[in-house]
């Protein structure tokens, strides 16, 4: 089994998840196996803080993180839990970051690392909620529509306006695999109004489709839902 890398932004949370004491972290893994699914990793920390409230806000987060990237990792891999552990346990071996672990904090991350990894609660379905998320060639971040009056000027300019339209200019930003993206689409009226027809009927399916989810009681997964 190759060593896997542990990149810099989740060394915290997998310092603290070994340094964490055993009493502590029981009721930490407890709580990931109890608190409700959220796509959104905020919402996820500020539901376990309420129970852990031993652990800072801050360092819950960093711990989520690592727990979540850890996740992503073994199904974008399909590796198995033994093969992640194996891994991040060579890893902390030859880092120097971890350089100063004992054999025995080693081998106790490798036991907390089993349980996290057999848990498949909220945080294990976070990730493979953002995995699916993630799987698109382009994502939405944002959009703006521009409205402008174009002035249609006579055979001869100076005799003045004969005429103006009203156009709008949509601009559509996403991010794709080499990064932020935009681009624009001139709409007059009626292309305004088809896409808000089209938005529109789209949020009467997805409220549809959630009525379905709460009736086979299949949790819905908005990926902007918070923390209540």
């Amino acid at each position: 089994m190759k060593t896997l890398r542990i990149p810099q932004q989740y060394q915290s949370g997998i310092n603290l998840i070994i340094k964490i004491d055993e009493i502590l972290f029981n009721k930490l893994l407890n709580a990931i196996t109890e608190v409700n699914p959220f796509v959104n990793i905020d919402s996820i920390v500020l539901e376990l803080s309420a129970q852990i409230e031993e652990i800072s806000i801050h360092d819950l987060e960093e711990i989520v993180r690592a727990i979540r990237s850890i996740y992503s990792l073994r199904t974008q891999e399909n590796l198995k839990n033994s093969e992640i552990i194996i891994g991040l346990s060579n890893s902390l071996s030859q880092d120097d970051a971890f350089s100063e672990l004992s054999s025995e904090e080693l081998a106790s991350f490798e036991q907390r690392m089993n349980k996290i990894l057999e848990i498949d609660g909220s945080i294990s379905i976070s990730s493979k909620a953002m995995s699916l998320l993630q799987e698109y060639d382009s994502m939405f971040l944002n959009s703006r529509i521009v409205t402008d009056i174009r002035p249609v000027f006579k055979t001869e300019t100076k005799e003045g306006i004969a005429g103006a339209l009203v156009v709008h200019t949509l601009r559509i930003s996403y991010q794709d695999a080499s990064g932020s993206q935009e681009f624009y689409v001139a709409l007059d009226a009626n292309d305004v109004k088809k896409l808000q027809e089209q938005l529109s009927q789209s949020l009467v399916e997805a409220d549809v489709i959630q009525s379905m989810l709460d009736k086979t009681q299949i949790l819905y997964l908005d990926p902007h839902a918070s923390s209540k």
